[in-house]
């Protein structure tokens, strides 16, 4: 008797679980943090096994953009364990969500150096179909995810999840910029002439929106901490719908 209602209080938890929006969205940015570490990895090996240097500035740019998400996620199991009041958990969740939009903002400024390396990249590398599959199969999967993510970003009153939801949306953009380097490097060869000046307009035009966003999230952190913390949760907070 005493395992079945062990049972069915698991099983409550569970389905508690799963009609939790956040628990879920916490879940999935957990997930995606793995596969970002897993393409930065990716990405490394290219380079270890093609010398293409543009494969080594994104592995490193990906390991951070992961790192970010996985200060967020640690940041909020903290809080979690804490058992803080919300009043605590707000100030703390500002001064966190300002810390997360500056961390984001310099590794987007950052992302110039691999843009600049892709840019100038000149000599073949003869990659084979398969990290052009690779990276068709992963952009599809970053971008469909982080389409439906950020849609809910406005209605969410959750700080962290407003950092990750932005996080997802440019994981998606620098995973369209790789997906354009291998096709070009697949398919033709190297990067000059027509291919060139594409190239360096996609890829700056993508870069210059990733610093819009940045600083957008920059200014909304800023704003944030100077409200109070009473009028900043009925002005800011909705709940999750």
């Amino acid at each position: 008797m005493g395992e079945n209602e062990q049972d069915g209080r698991r099983g409550g938890h569970v389905r508690g679980l799963v009609r939790d929006r956040v628990a879920r969205s916490f879940l999935a940015s957990s997930f995606s943090c793995l596969t970002t570490l897993v393409f930065a990895g990716y990405n490394l090996f290219l380079w270890i096994a093609y010398g293409a240097a543009w494969n080594a500035g994104i592995a490193v740019y990906y390991a951070l953009l992961g790192g970010i998400r996985l200060y967020v996620l640690l940041s909020e199991w903290n809080l979690y364990r804490r058992g803080a009041d919300e009043e605590e958990i707000e100030r703390a969740r500002r001064k966190l969500f300002t810390v997360q939009s500056v961390l984001l903002f310099v590794i987007d400024l950052a992302l110039v150096a691999p843009i600049s390396l892709m840019v100038m990249q000149q000599r073949e590398i003869g990659y084979t179909e398969i990290p052009a599959i690779s990276m068709a199969a992963y952009t599809t999967y970053k971008v469909a995810a982080a389409t439906a993510s950020y849609a809910k970003r406005k209605k969410s009153s959750h700080l962290s999840l407003r950092i990750l939801r932005t996080v997802n949306l440019v994981d998606a953009l620098v995973s369209v910029l790789t997906l354009q380097y291998t096709l070009v490097m697949t398919f033709g060869g190297s990067i000059g002439g027509i291919m060139l000046t594409v190239c360096a307009a996609s890829s700056f035009a993508i870069w210059g929106g990733l610093i819009v966003l940045s600083v957008f999230t920059l200014i909304e952190a800023v704003r944030l901490r100077k409200v109070p913390s009473s009028s900043s949760a009925a002005k800011f907070e909705k709940e999750e719908k």
